[in-house]
């Protein structure tokens, strides 16, 4: 699982080099920052159309740090994500899937969990330099705990909830090759609590 997304990155910068697509362009690689009430830290991502087909395959990287419960855990987030895209109206409706993996360490233990999610992603483009973006997902999260007391003694807990989020955004192209996002996400603290993002991205 661990080299997972390095192959869909891959896969991405290969099929966004095949050929350009008509309409709102899903060729693009991105940097960007993200907070909320559990973590914060910096990410890389990049999505991709294979071909004109309407399939949507993306991945992410992220450096992050713990909040709250998790201050002083440090770690990484990989994840993907699988969609299908279609024409609604002046824009597109993308139905799909995303796995999200996380780990996080310190001193005191190790700390893991996971996000799968499926859901709706609405894309619109507002004149020649705006875009706004919204959707809704079902995301389910699991996670697992390990920890080591000054004694020696390991505790291990586990987490499930199932959660409604919904996000919003919109994006600024500076040109037509370069973009700057605002997301935020509205979800339950068990889902890691409302996030903000802001990212960078270059299209193809």
């Amino acid at each position: 699982m661990k080299h997972t997304p390095i192959l869909l990155l891959t896969l991405v910068a290969a099929s966004a080099a095949a050929a350009p697509a008509a309409g709102l362009n899903y060729d693009r690689v991105e940097v960007g920052y993200l907070s909320n009430d559990a973590l914060k830290g910096y990410s890389f991502g990049a999505t991709a159309e294979l071909g004109h087909s309407g399939v949507l395959v993306s991945g992410v990287y992220a450096d992050v740090d713990g909040k709250g419960d998790i201050a002083g855990y440090g770690g990484y987030e990989t994840g993907f994500g699988l969609a299908y895209k279609f024409n609604v109206g002046p824009g597109d409706l993308a139905v799909g899937f995303s796995y999200l993996q996380g780990q996080f360490g310190s001193g005191s233990g190790v700390a893991v969990a996971e996000q799968k999610g499926f859901g709706v992603q609405y894309r619109q483009a507002i004149g020649s330099s705006f875009e706004v973006l919204a959707g809704y997902q079902r995301v389910r999260t699991n996670i697992g705990a390990l920890e080591v007391d000054g004694f020696g003694n390991i505790y291990a807990g586990v987490a499930t909830s199932s959660v409604n989020v919904f996000n919003v955004g919109v994006r600024y192209n500076v040109t037509s090759n370069f973009d700057v996002t605002l997301g935020y996400t509205f979800q339950n603290l068990a889902a890691g609590g409302d996030t903000f993002a802001v990212s960078a991205g270059y299209s193809f």
